[in-house]
C-alpha cells in the first residue's frame, strides 16, 4: 500500500524528502465549536484530521497539520466555541499555501470538516489557480452515500457526524444526551431550513441568524444540506462501526481522486480563451 507522508511527524531534511517524492499535499482543517449536547467541540477538526490521515495511508501525499479553528462566530453563542473571521482564515489558509508552493507544491486537496471554511476556502481556490495550482475542498458529509446511498447529512451534530465521533474518539460522545433536532421557527408561519434560509409560504428567504435563533441547545436540521429524504433519523442509531465504514470508505474514495486529480495541469491565465496574447 502507498504511503504518504505526515508533515508534523518529519524532520527538515525529512520534509525536503518528501516534497522531492511528492508535490501533492493533503490539508485538513475544520473547526472548534458546539456539536450539541453529546458532540465535543473539536468534532469538525477532529473529523478532518482522521479522513486525512487515513487517505495518507493510502495515498503519496504530503498531509499536513490540522488546522482546528475556522470561521464559527454564529456558534460562538455557545460556550467553548473558538472562531477567526472570514478575512483572518483566508489570510492564514493562503499564507501557509505560499510556503507549500515554494517547496514545490503542485496540487492541493482541502479536507474541510466545517461548512463556515467554506467562502474562505473559495476565495483560497481563486487564489491558487491564478498561481496555475489544481486545487479542491471535500466536505466529508456531502460524500457519504459514495459509501452508502442511505447515508446521507441531515444537519448539525447528527446521526452521520456521531458516527464518524464514534469512530475517532467513542469516549468523547455523551449518547445519553443524544437526541434529533428540531429547528425554533422565526414565527408562527416562518419556518428555518437552517441559518440562512426561511420558508414562508410558498417561498425561501435567505436570512443570516446565530445558532441560538434556530435551536437551544446546538443541534439543527439543515434541510437541503444533501439530497436527503428521511429527516427522522435520530443521532441515537449512530454506531462505531457505521463510522468506520464511512472512513474506511470516503478514504479510498479519495484516494481514488487524488490520482485522478494529480493529473490536472491547469494552463497559465490568459495562455488561452479570448485574452490569450493581451498584455499583463
Amino acid at each position: 500500500m502507498t504511503q504518504g507522508y505526515f508533515l508534523e511527524r518529519l524532520t527538515w531534511p525529512k520534509a525536503k524528502e518528501a516534497f522531492e517524492k511528492t508535490s501533492f499535499v493533503v490539508f485538513p482543517l475544520g473547526s472548534n465549536e458546539q456539536h450539541g449536547p453529546a458532540l465535543p467541540t473539536g468534532t469538525d477538526w477532529m473529523v478532518a484530521k482522521e479522513m486525512a490521515r487515513r487517505l495518507g495511508e493510502r495515498a503519496n501525499v504530503i498531509v499536513t497539520p490540522t488546522l482546528p479553528i475556522g470561521y464559527a462566530k454564529y456558534h460562538t453563542v455557545f460556550p467553548g466555541t473558538l472562531s477567526v473571521s472570514q478575512e483572518t482564515l483566508t489570510h492564514m489558509l493562503i499564507e501557509i499555501c505560499e510556503d507549500l508552493l515554494k517547496y514545490g507544491t503542485t496540487h492541493i486537496l482541502f479536507v474541510d470538516g466545517h461548512g463556515g471554511n467554506l467562502p474562505a476556502l473559495a476565495q483560497v481556490g481563486a487564489w491558487l489557480r491564478e498561481r496555475n495550482i489544481p486545487a479542491a475542498t471535500a466536505c466529508w458529509w456531502e460524500m457519504t452515500q459514495v459509501v452508502n446511498p442511505e447515508w446521507l447529512a441531515i444537519g448539525h451534530a447528527d446521526y452521520i457526524e456521531t458516527a464518524a465521533m464514534l469512530a475517532v474518539d467513542e469516549s468523547s460522545v455523551d449518547m445519553k444526551a443524544a437526541k434529533l433536532a428540531v429547528n425554533k421557527p422565526l414565527t408562527n408561519t416562518i419556518d428555518l431550513d437552517n441559518l440562512h434560509v426561511a420558508r414562508f409560504k410558498d417561498g425561501n428567504l435567505s436570512v443570516n441568524l446565530y445558532m441560538t435563533d434556530i435551536t437551544d441547545d446546538g443541534g439543527m436540521m439543515e434541510y437541503g444540506l444533501t439530497s436527503a429524504k428521511n429527516f427522522d433519523i435520530s443521532p441515537t442509531i449512530a454506531t462505531r462501526e457505521m463510522g468506520e465504514q464511512i472512513f474506511e470508505g470516503l478514504a479510498d474514495y479519495l484516494a481514488e481522486f487524488v490520482e485522478e486529480f494529480r493529473k490536472v495541469s491547469l494552463p497559465t491565465l490568459h495562455s488561452v480563451g479570448p485574452t490569450a496574447g493581451f498584455r499583463k
